[in-house]
């Protein structure tokens, strides 16, 4: 199983969660955008639950829908997102030997630094620094019944799989353009179901975690405060979010409040176990926001306000992040496939898209 292949088939971007399938196909030219396919597909229930996949035809009739709804997706390569909540990332340092001896020395590495026995997990690798005398890895390893389960929906939908990556990497990828790659960057995906984030220092994928608060558990709390409907909290969320301006008495940054505070102590927690255990000791300089939740109203000055509340090592930055770092359509430029803030909740499926345009196995 090759979770770090590098990026010569085309192949589009395939982002699973619990919630929703999205996929996008992205063509360049001369490193612009000269045509691309997106679609948005909302899951039902027992299709998958907590990244179990619980009904494999349904599942792959779900994927045939979204591919369907992009109209112009062209092809059967594909390259798919796993959960994080299904995989572990580590950073591993190892005696210097050849490569072909890594695959053989990761697992006794490996065994007791992730809560699932080695032999129930693929693994993948890739050199991200030599030393004089040891070699610094970063390793992927996910689990083989979670793997083998996509790899038949897959087969089910009449696709085939160029590689299979970390959600979190691919959505770094998209983020993460080249004037921030020499800095320690972390990636806040506020999805529906849940919040991941991904620490990457100087390019590397260095830290990657999940909780299951997001944009679900905002709408839950609207709703429980205000006595509404889910549909009617939903409405409300996004137009006024945290601004400070109520409509018809109703205050809904008063709802939003506890849970989103829950999300800004996990973020300080996440920046305070990197900069305390990298071996670097680099600080974060700039915090990316993404995901569906991400362009709430106020949400990112909120944010922006709260971590930077007290502290004495200098402004941290917060800002939405930009699907389109890696081409030259911006994300407020006329030329991007998808204009505005609501394209943020394709970042993960923009980052494998870029995967595929180029594919060639190792």
């Amino acid at each position: 199983m090759n979770l770090f292949a590098s990026t010569k088939i085309h192949g589009f971007g395939l982002d699973i969660s619990d919630s929703s399938i999205k996929v996008a196909q992205l063509n360049l030219e001369n490193g612009q955008v000269s045509s691309a396919a997106f679609a948005d597909v909302a899951l039902l229930d027992k299709t998958i639950l907590n990244h179990q996949i619980l009904n494999e035809q349904r599942l792959a009739g779900n994927i045939l829908k979204a591919v369907s709804a992009a109209k112009n997706i062209d092809g059967k390569y594909v390259v798919c997102s796993v959960p994080e909540g299904k995989s572990f990332i580590r950073i591993l340092q190892i005696p210097k030997m050849p490569e072909s001896e890594i695959d053989g020395a990761i697992p006794y590495e490996l065994e007791q630094d992730i809560p699932i026995p080695v032999d129930q997990v693929y693994l993948d690798w890739q050199i991200i620094n030599e030393l004089p005398d040891k070699l610094e890895l970063l390793v992927a390893a996910s689990s083989k019944e979670y793997i083998d389960s996509l790899v038949e929906t897959l087969r089910l939908a009449k696709l085939t799989p160029l590689a299979m990556e970390i959600g979190s990497q691919a959505t770094a990828r998209a983020l993460i353009g080249p004037e921030n790659l020499s800095k320690s960057v972390l990636v806040v995906d506020i999805g529906a179901r849940q919040t991941s984030f991904t620490i990457v220092d100087q390019g590397n994928l260095q830290y990657t975690s999940s909780v299951p608060i997001a944009g679900n558990a905002f709408t839950e709390s609207i709703t429980r405060n205000l006595g509404i409907s889910a549909g009617a909290a939903e409405k409300l969320k996004q137009p006024l979010g945290l601004l400070t301006e109520t409509q018809q008495g109703i205050n809904v940054r008063k709802a939003f409040l506890p849970i989103l505070d829950n999300v800004v102590d996990e973020i300080k927690n996440v920046i305070r176990f990197f900069e305390e255990h990298s071996v670097s000791h680099r600080r974060i300089e700039t915090v990316f926001l993404c995901g569906g939740s991400a362009s709430v109203p106020g949400l990112v000055e909120y944010i922006l306000a709260r971590i930077n509340l007290g502290s004495d090592k200098g402004k941290l930055n917060v800002t939405l992040g930009n699907q389109w770092a890696h081409l030259s359509a911006g994300a407020g430029n006329a030329e991007a496939p998808i204009a505005g803030e609501g394209a943020l909740r394709y970042a993960t499926a923009i980052g494998l898209a870029l995967h595929g345009l180029d594919y060639e196995s190792r």
